[in-house]
C-alpha cells in the first residue's frame, strides 16, 4: 500500500473548512445560469475565470462577488450537498464548516432561511455519504458592526439546534483590532458557545497575541510565522490546550512559504501543541486535506504515527460532545491499526 492510498483510506476530520472557498465550480456555474448572473454582472468571464486561477491578493473580493451569485436558500442546500460529498470521498467522517452570513444576506437571505438551507444539504449528505457536518458561523473583521447580531444567532436555541458549535471570525488583522469583537466574544463565552479565530495571516505574531485577548479555543489561518513565535505565545497554547487548526496550501498561496517543505509542522509538533491540518478553502486552493496529509508526510517529515496522532487531534480539539469523542477516537484508532497492518514503505511507517 502506497502512502497516498493510506491517506486515501484512514478516517479522517476537517477542523476548518469555509464554505465559500469550498463551493464547486461547476456548481456555481449552474447557479449563475439559473440565477441569470451573466447578464446582470460586468466581467463575469473574468470572474470566472478567476475560479480557475485565482489571484490571491483579490482573494476576499472573489469569494464576495461569487457569493452574490447565491440568492435563494436552495443554491446553498446544494453547495453543501456537495462540499459533504466531495469530502465524504476523501474519507472524512466530520467537519466543521465557516459560513459567513453576511454574505448572503446582501441578497436578502435571512439567518433562519440560510439555517435551514444549510442544514438541509447537510441532513442529505449525511443521509447519502454518512458525513457529519457542524456549523462555525463567522464574522468578517470588516464588519465589527455586526458582531453583537451574530454572536446571538450563533449562541441562541435555533442556532443550537441548528448545529452551529461555534461562533468565528476570519478577515485580515490589520482590517480592525480583535478588541473590536470582544463584546461579542464574551458574550458567547458566557452561554458556553466555543471560540474560532483566524490569525496570523497579516500580522504575524502580534495578531496571534492580539486574538488570544478574544479566549479562542481554537485558533486557524496560516500561521507559517508561528515557527518564530516567542516562548510566550507557544507556552499560551499549550497551557491553555489552544487547538491548532493549520492549513499549509494557505501559506503556500498566499506567499508565506515558498513550499510545504518550508512550512513550521515539525516545530509545531514538536512543541507539543494540539495542531490539526484543515483545508480550509479547498476550491480556491486547489487542494484538499488528503494533499495536506501527504505533503505533512513526504514533505514535512512526519512518520504515519505522527501524522495518526495529528489525525487523532482534530477529533479532541474538535467541538463535538464528548461522548462522541470518545467513540470516535476508539473507532479511529481501530482503523489506524488496521490500516498500519499492511505493507507501507519502511521510510514512513517507523
Amino acid at each position: 500500500m502506497s502512502i497516498e492510498s493510506y491517506i486515501q483510506a484512514i478516517p479522517k476530520v476537517d477542523l476548518h473548512v469555509r464554505l465559500e472557498g469550498a463551493m464547486r465550480k461547476s456548481t456555481l456555474m449552474l447557479i449563475a445560469e439559473q440565477n441569470e448572473i451573466q447578464e446582470s454582472l460586468k466581467h463575469f468571464k473574468d470572474w470566472v475565470s478567476l475560479l480557475d486561477a485565482p489571484n490571491y491578493d483579490r482573494l476576499d473580493e472573489l469569494i464576495h462577488t461569487v457569493s452574490l451569485w447565491v440568492q435563494v436558500p436552495e443554491n446553498l442546500t446544494r453547495l453543501v450537498y456537495d462540499l459533504g460529498t466531495d469530502l465524504a470521498k476523501q474519507n472524512v467522517r466530520y467537519v466543521e464548516v465557516s459560513v459567513n452570513p453576511t454574505l448572503y444576506a446582501e441578497n436578502g437571505i435571512s439567518f433562519e432561511q440560510l439555517l435551514a438551507a444549510i442544514n438541509d444539504g447537510r441532513d442529505r449528505a449525511f443521509r447519502a455519504w454518512n458525513i457529519r457536518m457542524a456549523w462555525v458561523l463567522t464574522l468578517p473583521r470588516a464588519e465589527p458592526r455586526k458582531g453583537d447580531e451574530i454572536a446571538r444567532w450563533a449562541s441562541g436555541a435555533a442556532g443550537s439546534k441548528g448545529a452551529i458549535v461555534a461562533l468565528g471570525l476570519n478577515g485580515a488583522e490589520d482590517v480592525q483590532p480583535a478588541g473590536q469583537f470582544e463584546r461579542a466574544f464574551k458574550f458567547v463565552e458566557k452561554k458556553d458557545l466555543p471560540r474560532v479565530v483566524q490569525a496570523g495571516d497579516t500580522l504575524g505574531d502580534q495578531g496571534i497575541d492580539d486574538s488570544l485577548l478574544l479566549n479562542p479555543n481554537r485558533i486557524v489561518g496560516g500561521l507559517a510565522n508561528l515557527g518564530q513565535a516567542t516562548p510566550e505565545i507557544i507556552g499560551t497554547f499549550v497551557e491553555r490546550n489552544i487547538g491548532l487548526g493549520v492549513s499549509m496550501s494557505r501559506a503556500l498561496h498566499m506567499g508565506k512559504i515558498s513550499s510545504y517543505a518550508d512550512y513550521p509542522l515539525r516545530h509545531y509538533y514538536d512543541e507539543g501543541l494540539q495542531v490539526a491540518l484543515c483545508s480550509e478553502m479547498p476550491s480556491l486552493f486547489k487542494t484538499n486535506l488528503c494533499d495536506q496529509y501527504q505533503a505533512a508526510v513526504e514533505q514535512c517529515g512526519l512518520s504515519i504515527d505522527e501524522l495518526t496522532e495529528i489525525a487523532m487531534n482534530a477529533i479532541n480539539a474538535s467541538f463535538l460532545p464528548a461522548s462522541d469523542k470518545a467513540t470516535m477516537l476508539v473507532e479511529f484508532a481501530e482503523s489506524y491499526e488496521l490500516m498500519r497492518g499492511l505493507h507501507l514503505p519502511e521510510t514512513v511507517s517507523k
